[in-house]
């Protein structure tokens, strides 16, 4: 079993569609999980939708033969995960053209595919994705607004959904996304929430969206939040920092002990580390399909600027810096993972009552 459930797009022509089926199979069956036209009309012109599902791939296979050598879309779906700087892995059906592997390794495998899964379970695809990772500026997008960023952060988080899939959420921010109310921008809760700054009905709407595809990915999938419960928000006051403490207190307590339509046993807990550098920026992830990293150029100014990232070799090593700096959070402070949520309500309930 690999260790990381790698996204690898497969590329073929319509005549190859068999060998698709018998390479997304094996790959399934070794724990990545594939991603193909299955739900797209075969063979079609290069779509956004394929665009789509190629720029969330850690691995782009080719399936190279002598019918994908003659199709145009083959060859521009190649180009196109090269310019992302997407790791490539062609997989050569006995012998075919070398024009479209030019400068890359093939695997080479025999005409019925039989041997396919045999030489995909000796490569290691780890080093193949993070082995030498390059900036894809084109995997990048910058926002420079509030409501912007929220908005972006909807949509990349709508979009994974819509795959049909559901990511962890990895989150660093004082305060989370998850002190952020499920109500309508109109109830006296969000007067609370923003004390002496008030937002317009447009930002409460948005920040409301936010909560709320964070929140279908959390109960899914889980969360794990960096956040600093002693923060307060000076500039809205300490009643503003009071109201989202609560209704974080709500999220943590209304969460499952685990994931739902996990296997029993196997589900991760919702984990909570509290630690002052929580204020430092604001980083949001879900699952390994994209990252979120604000930049506070001032104390009480808010988040100017948010780098959005979906290159998903990228993501992973971001994904992976975050657990080690969570994980070390948690064995500073003592706090068992499993205990770790019950510590932050307790953390919480003791400011609030002070």
């Amino acid at each position: 079993m690999p260790g990381h459930p790698f996204r690898i797009f497969i590329s073929y022509s319509h005549e190859d569609k068999q060998l698709a089926l018998i390479a997304s199979e094996a790959l399934s069956n070794l724990g990545y999980h594939p991603l193909w036209d299955s739900h797209i009309h075969p063979g079609t012109a290069f779509s956004d939708a394929i665009k789509g599902l190629i720029h969330h791939a850690h691995i782009f296979m080719p399936l190279i033969t002598e019918s994908a050598a003659q199709r145009p879309w083959v060859h521009q779906e190649t180009g196109y995960a090269m310019a992302l700087s997407i790791p490539i892995l062609p997989v050569a059906v006995h012998e075919v053209p070398g024009q479209m592997t030019a400068e890359l390794l093939a695997l080479v495998v025999k005409k019925d595919f039989s041997d396919f899964k045999e030489k995909i379970s000796a490569l290691d695809l780890e080093q193949l994705v993070l082995g030498n990772l390059k900036p894809a500026f084109s995997n990048i997008e910058v926002s420079d607004w509030a409501e912007n960023r929220t908005e972006m952060l909807v949509n990349h988080a709508n979009r994974v959904l819509e795959l049909k899939a559901h990511g962890r959420v990895r989150q660093k921010a004082a305060l989370s996304s998850f002190s952020i109310p499920d109500k309508d921008p109109k109830q006296p809760i969000w007067d609370a929430r923003d004390g002496d700054v008030q937002r317009s009905p447009y930002h409460r709407s948005l920040l409301r969206s936010e909560r709320r595809a964070l929140e279908i990915h959390a109960r899914e999938a889980g969360c794990d939040l960096i956040i600093d419960p002693d923060f307060c928000l000076e500039r809205n006051g300490l009643a503003a920092t009071h109201a989202r403490l609560r209704i974080l207190m709500q999220f943590l307590e209304s969460m499952p002990d685990e994931v739902e339509q996990a296997p029993k046993g196997q589900a991760p807990k919702v984990r909570v580390a509290l630690s002052p550098q929580a204020r430092s920026g604001n980083l949001t992830i879900i699952g390994d399909w994209f990252s979120a990293e604000s930049v506070s150029p001032r104390p009480g100014e808010g988040h100017r600027q948010t780098v959005f990232n979906w290159h998903a070799p990228s993501v992973l090593r971001v994904l992976r810096q975050f657990d080690e700096e969570f994980s070390d959070l948690l064995s500073e402070s003592g706090v068992k993972p499993e205990n770790s949520r019950q510590y932050a309500i307790d953390r919480i309930r003791q400011i609030l009552a002070g």
